[in-house]
């Protein structure tokens, strides 16, 4: 359950917002490509953790490996993948936040910046959340595991009451006739949209942070760890095909066109919304929940993670002083970077690659080299999975 608790989250939501003209089954082998090479990549982590001293941290085994260089780069990656993180669940709540205000409101402005109604609602979603989360560990875990369940709930709830309504058509969108809105591209081929969108959903599948911690609550049994890696991300798997199954299954290729284009959140559920008859309030309000609560349990428990790794390293008495210095600056980016949700996440995964896969790889050779390992982990897969690694950087930097 702790893979699964780590892997599901707002980053579900990001899923039909980048599908524009993939269909479907393109969508289903995407997901397994990833699903399949992260769980490659969690071996190599739990190998590399097992030969530098069971439980150790991601810092703790860069260190005792490759050195400074390698903790430096450790801290680096570590830094830039929760800034982007929080910066993707800012942009995603301040427009959720800025749709509520814009239904009551006819001066709402729409531009880019602070003085726009989203600049503002986002400050509103991180002066609240990340108040909440600057407060201590042990409260808001527990609360945060309470709205994780609620999450779930209403998610599920969601899936049955859209299920009736998915139109199978739907569900096979052809190539992109007019590239990429995602990205913007005049290319023609669904090939680059894959290419395009595969950083998005590499990020979906992220858990490796919690290896160590599961390493050590297992006592160190591989053939246990094992399965556990495979079974718990199985199931966010499983949930994120049924999401798209029935998201996509509403939404036309034009609608997704729109979504795509607008690269938003609030956008994704205005047309869901909207494709509702006027007397199924409860199917907008579950949706609208579930949204709400998948933004705040990822921003909750990204900015605690962080929260608590920013003020250990910066050793500051105040907690006022690291609040500013972990949500200012993805505030400032969901202020200013157009599209953050989607193009924040694609960001993420570059640093996810490297803590994820390179990072372990790197490590791995290293105990090779000096005879700690007899063997590369996840055998004949490890070449493979470390050239996956190197495609999403590559992905991550031309499509973000």
């Amino acid at each position: 359950m702790i893979v699964a608790g780590t892997t599901i989250g707002a980053g579900m939501l990001a899923l039909p917002i980048i599908s524009y003209g993939l269909g479907f089954p393109l969508l289903i082998a995407l997901l397994l490509l990833c699903w399949v090479f992260m769980a490659f990549a969690a071996t190599l982590t739990l190998d590399v953790n097992l030969a530098t001293g069971t439980g150790n941290s991601l810092f703790v085994m860069a260190r005792k490996t490759l050195g400074r260089p390698g903790r430096f780069i450790c801290l680096l990656a570590t830094s830039f993948l929760f800034y982007a993180l929080l910066a993707a669940y800012i942009a995603g709540g301040g427009e959720q936040i800025a749709a509520y205000i814009s239904a009551y409101s006819y001066t709402a402005n729409h531009s880019p910046g602070f003085f726009s109604t989203s600049g503002w609602a986002m400050c509103l979603f991180v002066l609240i959340f990340g108040t909440i989360a600057s407060i201590g560990a042990h409260n808001v875990d527990a609360c945060n595991r309470l709205l994780f369940f609620c999450m779930l709930a209403t998610f599920l709830i969601s899936l049955v009451l859209l299920a009736p309504d998915v139109q199978l058509s739907n569900l096979y969108g052809g190539a992109l006739n007019k590239g990429n809105p995602y990205e913007g591209s005049a290319e023609d081929h669904t090939l680059v949209a894959a290419l395009a969108v595969l950083p998005v959903i590499f990020t979906s599948f992220g858990y490796h942070g919690s290896i160590p911690s599961l390493i050590a609550y297992a006592n160190a049994n591989r053939p246990q760890l094992q399965k556990v890696f495979i079974f718990g991300s199985l199931l966010p798997l499983v949930l994120y095909l049924l999401w798209l199954g029935v998201t996509l299954g509403q939404l036309d290729n034009e609608t997704l066109a729109i979504i795509a284009r607008e690269g938003s959140v609030a956008s994704l559920i205005e047309q869901l919304v909207n494709l509702q008859p006027n007397d199924t309030l409860p199917i907008s309000s579950v949706i609208h929940i579930f949204t709400n609560l998948a933004l705040v349990t990822s921003f909750l428990g990204v900015g605690l993670g962080f929260f608590d790794f920013i003020h250990s390293v910066i050793g500051s008495h105040s907690r006022a002083l690291t609040a500013v210095a972990v949500f200012t600056p993805p505030l400032l980016i969901a202020l200013y970077l157009p599209g953050a949700f989607v193009t924040a996440l694609s960001f993420a995964a570059l640093a996810l690659a490297v803590l994820a896969i390179l990072l372990p790889a790197a490590m791995a050779l290293k105990l090779r080299k000096e005879g700690k390992i007899k063997a590369l982990p996840a055998g004949l897969w490890f070449w493979p999975t470390v050239s996956f690694g190197i495609l999403i950087v590559v992905l991550s930097l031309i499509y973000s």
